[in-house]
């Protein structure tokens, strides 16, 4: 172990010397989106600590896949302390604990919002949805189970750092989706959670992103850096999804509770988040358009 945090210190103290200036704007290389759509996908975005820009990437993320012409649900499974709603500047009439406390229905709680995106509130300030039972999750397993929207991607935003659920959600998804960001205490968190994940007999499909990067030079001895430490001591094989360079507009954006892709569409930030959105979309679908939904809520289930 003292080894592993040795390497850590060491990769945290290379970064921050070799950090350069903010890379200048690059033109997309992106094409014309396919006409194909691909199988659901259920993928979780996580991080080990918050304030790394988790729930801006998954508000974004889902936009850009709705360009991509998918039909997008957002879970925000960060129960008790969801604040998705917030940074889409449309806050939710409905929550999980309405559907729990059978005062509306599953359809009735499923929101949409620009474009026809879909999200569900996991409520804040709500104690009773971070204790909920077995009969409870049931109830939710049986109710998204008979959602009648078409959906081809999910994307569930979970709360940071090492816990039960995280775990449980990030271990039913098709993919994993671990963010960071260069800094000290984001990276030691970041290994962390994926050593963590790693232990779990079902350990999922992670892929890394690093966010709030001053240069892409930043960002790719960062994540180089951190994929060698996790295939030396973890011997697990992470694949990069991408990086996402500092852009003050990107607080703006937050503060005004307009998404980046809507405020600065066609700024470098919004492009690196569209590439992602590409690639993710490349990747291997779940076999069963509701199985894994289904599972993904059945294995919070002790």
């Amino acid at each position: 172990m003292g080894d592993q945090a040795q390497s850590l210190r060491d990769m945290v103290k290379k970064t921050v010397n070799d950090a350069a200036k903010p890379a200048k704007e690059v033109e997309s290389d992106r094409g014309p989106a396919s006409s194909a759509q691909p199988p659901v996908k259920v993928v979780t975005i996580t991080s080990g600590k918050g304030g790394v820009g988790k729930s801006f990437l998954t508000v974004n993320l889902a936009l850009a896949l709705h360009q991509l012409d998918l039909k997008v649900l957002i879970i925000d499974a960060d129960f008790g302390l969801s604040n998705v709603d917030v940074m889409l500047g449309m806050p939710a009439r409905y929550n999980l604990s309405h559907l729990l406390n059978n005062k509306r229905s599953i359809e009735e709680i499923v929101q949409e919002w620009y474009g026809g995106i879909k999200f569900i509130s996991g409520g804040s300030g709500i104690s009773e949805l971070l204790r909920m039972n077995e009969a409870q999750l049931t109830k939710i397993i049986g109710d998204l189970s008979q959602l009648n929207a078409p959906i081809d991607i999910i994307l569930c935003d979970t709360g940071a750092g090492v816990n039960e659920t995280v775990l449980r959600i990030a271990s039913s998804s098709s993919e994993t989706i671990l963010v960071t960001t260069p800094e000290p205490t984001a990276i030691i968190d970041a290994y962390a959670l994926l050593k963590t994940l790693s232990q779990n007999n079902d350990a999922p499909n992670i892929r890394l992103i690093m966010n709030k990067a001053v240069s892409l030079r930043e960002a790719e001895n960062t994540i180089n850096s951190f994929l060698g430490i996790a295939k030396k001591y973890l011997g697990k094989q992470i694949e990069p999804l991408g990086s996402i360079l500092y852009d003050i507009d990107v607080d703006k954006s937050i503060k005004q509770q307009i998404p980046l892709l809507i405020a600065k569409p066609h700024s470098a930030t919004a492009k690196d988040i569209v590439r992602i959105a590409e690639t993710l979309i490349d990747l291997p679908a779940a076999e069963e358009p509701l199985g894994q939904l289904a599972k993904l809520f059945s294995r919070w289930i002790k």
